[in-house]
């Protein structure tokens, strides 16, 4: 059974490298090349009205609409990065629909967009490294004072290769299924990280409790 679950392992693995390697992964829209547009509409807008005006001017399946300011009376609206003619054309059209709605003369000169240049994945994780160095090195130098008597080398190498092919089986499955990386993704390898030197440290709180019993016995 054991042979099974590595092998199948092993291949989530081997192909979730291969698609990161030829096709990189798949970042969320916040996280890749965008634009964002600002709307000050003048009164008071329903959400989900406006949703319904995204829907029917933008083609894409991705889009984020965000009611801002006090008065929700205006909103942000971010969708993937396009070209300049085809993005003036969808804006006015926006306004269009916006206006007939609300009963509104806004103009889309007034209308802000900002494009937003794509996210480095490096730029995402930076924030983390130095706090997962930390831990690292806090819990390796527990396992070397707390689990000496079970082998100093083979309890380091067997921590670094769990969580090594734990996280390496997460992303790879993120990168074969395409699931976009978001705010969730890194806060989901790192509750992968802590579960993972959890279930370490019970079992090899087991392991040791067994040879302390076994030492406990030959001297008695």
């Amino acid at each position: 059974m054991k042979k099974v679950v590595y092998i199948i392992l092993a291949c989530i693995i081997i192909i979730g490298t291969v698609i990161t390697a030829t096709m990189g992964l798949k970042a969320d829209l916040i996280y890749s090349k965008n634009a964002e547009i600002d709307i000050y509409i003048g009164k008071q807008v329903n959400k989900e009205e406006i949703n319904d005006i995204v829907k029917e001017v933008f083609s894409e399946k991705k889009v984020i609409v965000q009611q801002i300011e006090l008065f929700e009376d205006m909103v942000s609206i971010t969708i993937p990065e396009k070209s300049d003619e085809e993005l003036k054309t969808q804006i006015e059209q926006l306004n269009t629909k916006i206006n007939e709605k609300y009963g509104t003369e806004n103009k889309a000169e007034d209308i802000k967009v900002i494009h937003n240049s794509k996210i480095k994945l490096s730029s995402i994780i930076k924030p983390y490294i130095v706090p997962i160095a930390i831990s690292v090195l806090v819990i390796l130098v527990y396992v070397i004072v707390r689990y000496r008597k079970l082998g100093i080398l083979k309890t380091i190498v067997s921590y670094i290769l769990t969580v090594g092919a734990v996280e390496t089986v997460f992303l790879s499955i993120i990168a074969i299924t395409r699931f976009p990386i978001n705010r969730l993704v890194i806060p989901i390898g790192l509750l992968l990280y802590v579960t993972t030197i959890t279930i370490l440290g019970f079992l090899n709180e087991n392991k040791l409790l067994k040879i302390i019993e076994t030492e406990k016995t030959k001297n008695k």
